[in-house]
């Protein structure tokens, strides 16, 4: 079960908008945030999650791999934040907890991407829904959620894979040139609901 929701999160994550030019010049530590005492921290988006002590965190090397940057490649402080700044998808987080179900947590950098910085948190919440519902994934309205003191726009997502009927959570909150996006992965009668989840942010 683990493995096939990994598999299926990182899947919907492809998607992009068309690529473009630029860089970020904000402290990418700031940006990527930390977990520490199993809790994550982001202070660049007024952001945490503090899960349960069933979850357990992906590594930094893990996150890396993710978005095929090698270690060596942020092994100093100009080069980390030359590499991460120039990166169109930042992943910050990702946790699962026992049963499988999961979050990522990350930003899209709105200046790699022609007329990104014209999206709106909105805008990108229904490209998601868009591209979503054409792989088979049938959603709600899109709403808006308070987390942290901040609006995220929401979308729940439902699909049927390899016989279970998954369902994902898609947050996203605009931040200067980054869009903050919240994925939540959940598999339903098997594990929490993203609710739950939704509510060990804050």
């Amino acid at each position: 079960m683990k493995k096939y929701l990994t598999a299926a999160l990182c899947f919907i994550m492809a998607f992009s908008l068309l690529t473009g030019c630029g860089s970020s010049e904000l402290d990418m530590d700031t940006v990527m945030g930390s977990v520490s005492d199993g809790i994550y921290v982001n202070e660049y988006a007024e952001l945490t999650f503090s899960p349960t002590s069933d979850w357990t965190f992906y590594d930094e090397s893990d996150l890396l791999d993710m978005m095929d940057i090698s270690e060596d490649s942020v092994d100093t402080e100009s080069k980390r934040q030359n590499v991460l700044s120039r990166v169109q998808t930042l992943y910050t987080a990702m946790a699962m907890d026992e049963i499988g179900a999961n979050i990522i947590i990350g930003f899209e950098n709105l200046t790699l991407s022609t007329d990104g910085t014209s999206y709106s948190a909105s805008d990108y919440t229904s490209e998601i829904v868009a591209q979503c519902t054409e792989l088979g994934y049938t959603f709600g309205d899109i709403t808006t959620i308070e987390i942290g003191g901040n609006t995220y726009y929401e979308a729940i997502g439902t699909v049927e894979e390899s016989g279970y009927d998954m369902t994902q959570a898609f947050l996203a909150r605009r931040i200067d040139d980054y869009m903050c996006f919240i994925i939540i992965t959940t598999i339903d009668g098997y594990t929490v609901s993203p609710d739950e989840i939704i509510a060990m942010l804050g």
